[in-house]
């Protein structure tokens, strides 16, 4: 068997969203699902769907008549690659039979099974994941057949010429867990390809199972009959995937024993998991020039297997082509952006190439993705060594010794270095280089008094500080793609002593700066009623806004997150999605209101305990002593419903961190709490003061927003806030409200104020840290919208290289000023200086 060692990542926003059905996808959507079907001519038209469909029934129903008992030599080619890393593969080759007994009650259910090539053995399916091999592959055409059509529903796409192949594209589709793509011959109204998408598998392990079987024809004494030539199955289950490859030839009639002739050559060729396989194959036998060109051509049929340039990488970097490798590997880190052992690789080869900055911080990357990788430690420790980091580098060499304690060289090179010795030869340093000279980039917005945004401003008119000391600015750039949609200007060159800009030819015109807009919706904490003033705040956006320059994605963001609207530069594509009923559909599951209506709840239930105190009734004594347990009920959910939030915000931002250009998210919500459970404890506070110094132990402030708010400022996202409870009111004063003692209504007032203050008060911190603004007590939400659409497409921006190069984490400020004072600045309030 093969062993292998692959890079597999899955990259999403937060939780993942479910694929979107064929039939609902327009065609970007389902080019992005099945990226060959781009060379595709589409066509919206669905007048002649009905007479497709009816002339390939009728087509597959007359073959399915005439079909007799047939079999056909099967070369199955499975590989299996489990946890991201490890990989086996291999070959086998059976008799597959298919039987068709007589018709019962008008449907012809077909027997399809494999014997043994040698010992001529029926084989029985696996009944676990072993090696995955399954069948029924005939079976799949039935989805077409006249009496199965009204199952399903379908959709014209549009023309397809691949290889040659004049084919009509129809996408069908019966479940959210059962659809797929028929390719029907043109002129013969036959299917030449059929692709079925099943998951999750119920009662099996298994998530997906994609199978694509190409069928051609086959003549049985003049009797043509359209069989399985070729057919791949890609089947996922938790921790790995099986990807295999079934070929079929040498078909025969079983009663006559006669062959069956093929009327068209047999597809032939590797598909790119086999290109995959053998390149690596070729490596682990030491001959990495040989295996450049499968991989290649591995590419070129799935430009997204980051396994692929990652091994092309290796061939490459072992034949000595550096440069070749560093960019295969960077190409891989941004389809798999969390694979520690791409990075780990990146670095080497940066190493070798002499870019010792780059490499120290792809092997940091590569240790907190692999944390107890021992190998990692020591190659950052060695990194470090040559960036003349004699601190950061004994350190890691300390963690590599004591992740790997068996590990001789290690613990040697460890010790060595603790005492002053110098490095082994092999890996002394050529030179010592200073590292870590980072530069800041602190995006400015500029308006005047009426909100109004401010041009014209030079690099001379700004200021900047760091923790009070002003930094000399380093470079400076302007966008303005306000109502103009004009390019952005790049970084300027640092004005030089006189104030004038150092000779130097004029730069080209510089491209526009791509922009990216996140509109996210909280559907976890804002109320459904709120969010109708929302959907309408966004149709009137996106009716106004014009397309060029920028993207779109719209979130729904909750219990999980759902995409609304995926990446389109088309306005008028978000507005569709914004008006239509799957948007409102998605909002309806909002836990405000069950969150809500756990604390009103709550809320009776000290009213009921209040009254029996006051009248001494003995339920007082006991239904009091329950009341701490049902708060922390509450902050317990509350605790759990925001973790999981939080983390798919952090997954946001860290998707948004590797998307060039200018990108902002537009942040709705009712606005929450960082204290779980803190407005339950504080009403059993107003209700009965002696719970006071417990309430007061109970509460500890959430520290899940931290990283999110971290990651953004430091890659220069803001984050703009709107608050969707508009123009704010009381809380006490809304109908879900249970009233209760007029004795107890200022402290319980009070309490519901402070608290939905409290909610707002977190957007505020949100917008304030990233450089963002935090539009609250309005119900104009369009305008605050609008505000952070014009806010991307005009700023400036300015860079400068800290005066403090010590990468300690600690947060540092950020202060912009301007010359003239009369205008308004808005920038983030500082970065965190970690060590990535």
């Amino acid at each position: 068997m093969l062993r292998v060692a692959l890079v597999l990542a899955l990259v999403a926003y937060g939780a993942a969203a479910a694929q979107k059905p064929f039939i609902d996808c327009n065609k970007d959507e389902l080019v992005r699902a099945v990226p060959e079907l781009a060379g595709i001519q589409f066509d919206s038209n669905q007048d002649n769907l009905d007479g497709l469909l009816r002339a390939t029934g009728e087509n597959l129903e007359s073959m399915f008549a005439k079909l007799v008992d047939i079999s056909a030599a099967e070369d199955i080619h499975e590989m299996r690659f489990e946890d991201g890393m490890a990989g086996t593969s291999r070959h086998e080759a059976f008799r597959y039979v298919v039987k068709a007994p007589a018709a019962n009650g008008g449907k012809r259910q077909f027997d399809e099974f494999r014997i043994d090539a040698n010992t001529k053995a029926r084989v029985q399916p696996p009944s676990h994941i072993d090696f995955l091999v399954i069948g029924r592959f005939l079976e799949l055409l039935h989805y077409l057949l006249p009496q199965y059509q009204p199952e399903s529903q379908f959709r014209y796409m549009g023309r397809s010429n691949a290889d040659g192949q004049d084919s009509f594209v129809v996408v069908f589709g019966q479940t959210a867990q059962l659809q797929g793509i028929a390719w029907i011959d043109a002129a013969t109204k036959r299917i030449v390809r059929l692709r079925v998408d099943v998951g999750p598998v119920e009662g099996s392990p298994l998530e997906t199972v994609t199978t694509d079987m190409a069928v051609a024809p086959v003549n049985f004494g003049g009797s043509l009959l359209w069989l399985p030539a070729r057919v791949t199955v890609q089947a996922r289950y938790a921790g790995g995937e099986v990807h295999s490859v079934h070929r079929y030839s040498h078909y025969q009639a079983e009663m006559e024993k006669s062959p069956g002739i093929p009327a068209v050559a047999a597809a032939s060729g590797e598909d790119a998991y086999e290109l995959l396989a053998r390149g690596i194959a070729v490596i682990h036998d030491g001959k990495p020039e040989d295996a450049i060109a499968p991989l290649r051509e591995a590419l070129r049929l799935n430009p997204a297997m980051p396994a692929s340039r990652f091994y092309l990488a290796n061939a490459l970097r072992n034949t000595g082509d550096m440069a070749g490798a560093e960019a295969e590997l960077r190409e891989a880190v941004k389809l798999v952006p969390d694979s520690g052992v791409t990075r780990n690789l990146l670095a080497i080869v940066l190493s070798k190439r002499g870019d010792v900055p780059g490499a120290v911080a792809e092997f940091r990357k590569s240790a907190q993705l692999q944390p107890k990788e021992a190998v990692v430690h020591f190659n950052l420790a060695q990194a470090l060594e040559k960036a003349g980091d004699r601190t950061g580098a004994l350190a890691e060499y300390r963690i590599a010794s004591e992740l790997a304690p068996d590990n001789a060289a290690f613990k040697t090179r460890y010790e060595q270095f603790e005492h002053g010795a110098n490095a082994p030869p092999t890996s002394a340093p050529e030179t010592t280089i200073n590292v870590d000279v980072r530069q800041v980039l602190v995006p400015v917005i500029v308006t005047d008094k009426e909100g109004h945004h401010v041009t014209g401003l030079t690099q001379a008119d700004f200021q900047v500080f760091e923790d009070g000391v002003e930094q000399r600015i380093s470079a400076f750039s302007v966008e303005d793609a306000g109502l103009t949609g004009g390019p952005a200007a790049t970084l300027a060159a640092p004005e030089n002593a006189a104030g004038q800009a150092a000779s130097q030819p004029a730069p080209p015109k510089p491209a526009p700066v791509p922009r990216t807009y996140v509109i996210c919706i909280d559907s976890l904490h804002t109320a459904f009623g709120n969010l109708v003033h929302v959907r309408r705040a966004l149709s009137k956006l996106f009716q106004s806004e014009e397309p060029g320059g920028s993207e779109y994605v719209v979130l729904a963001m909750g219990a999980s997150t759902q995409v609304v609207e995926n990446t389109t530069p088309d306005p008028q594509q978000v507005l569709q999605a914004v008006e239509s009923k799957d948007f409102q559909k998605m909002f309806l599951a909002s836990q405000k209101s069950s969150m809500q209506f756990d604390l009103v709840a709550f809320r009776r239930r000290l009213d009921e305990v209040r009254a029996a105190c006051d009248a001494g009734l003995p339920e007082c004594r006991s239904g009091k002593a329950m009341l701490p347990g049902e708060a922390g009920h509450i902050a317990s959910e509350d605790q759990i419903y925001n973790e999981s939030f939080l983390s798919q915000f952090r997954s946001l931002a860290q998707t948004l961190s590797r998307v060039p250009g200018r990108r902002t998210i537009v942040f709705i919500s009712d606005g929450f709490q960082l204290v779980p459970g803190k407005e339950a404890f504080d009403l059993l506070v107003a209700y009965f003061p002696e719970f006071r110094s417990m309430s007061l132990r109970s509460l500890d402030r959430m520290t899940d927003l931290d990283p999110v708010l971290h990651l953004a400022a430091n890659s220069n996202i803001p984050i703009y806030t709107i608050d969707s409870r508009g123009l704010y009111t009381s809380p006490f004063f809304d109908a879900s409200n249970p009233g209760g003692s007029p004795r107890l209504m200022p402290a319980v007032s009070n309490v519901m104020d402070s608290n939905a203050s409290a909610a707002g008060g977190t957007l505020s911190e949100i917008a304030a840290a990233t450089g963002g603004v935090a539009f609250q007590n309005s119900n104009d939400i369009l305008a605050g919208l609008q505000r952070a659409f014009a806010d991307g497409r005009q700023y400036y921006m300015l860079a400068y290289v800290s005066g403090n190069a010590n990468a300690d984490g600690k947060f540092r400020a950020i202060s912009v000023r301007l010359r003239d004072n009369k205008m308004v600045i808005k920038a983030k309030q500082g970065y965190w200086a970690a060590a990535n």
